[in-house]
């Protein structure tokens, strides 16, 4: 009870909640994270994979969820292997060939090579969709450009 008093009320879950928010950052899937917290709980594998999603979904659990990722998830981003950036680096260099990579033939002898067309191809396809540049654009309004409104009620 001392835990809920120490959070944000938006962020004040349950235990079975808590519970399962670690389990699913434990690296448990959501239906073994629901399972898990909820042990009373008999239904099918459906049904459990429903509540879960719907569960995860809730905005309080969602941004605890997301709060306790974002802690874990960032020390282990500063250690990672390439990040984010260095990897679009890496694909343009990919995409355009300005570099060439070692390779070895059939008898173990290093050589250099530059990336094949599909190699390049497969780049800037992934370049691509990383800025999203093949999401479909979808008009909402009518035929003759005019928009639409949209009233957003808030209730409590």
């Amino acid at each position: 009870m001392a835990e809920k008093l120490n959070r944000s009320k938006t962020a004040m879950l349950t235990q079975k909640q808590e519970r399962f928010v670690q389990l699913l950052l434990s690296g448990k899937s959501q239906r073994q994270a629901y399972r898990e917290a909820y042990p009373n709980c008999k239904a099918t594998d459906k049904t459990v994979d429903e509540k879960a999603s719907k569960l995860l979904s809730e905005g309080k659990v969602r941004a605890r969820y997301e709060e306790l990722r974002d802690k874990v998830m960032s020390p282990l981003e500063e250690q990672a292997i390439a990040t984010a950036q260095e990897v679009l680096i890496e694909l343009t260099n990919m995409a355009f060939a300005r570099k060439e990579y070692e390779s070895y033939d059939a008898q173990g002898n290093r050589y250099s090579v530059k990336p094949t067309i599909a190699q390049r191809q497969r780049a800037l396809e992934l370049l691509g969709k990383a800025h999203r540049l093949f999401t479909e654009n979808i008009n909402l309004g009518n035929r003759e450009g005019e928009g639409f409104q949209v009233e957003i009620k808030v209730v409590e």
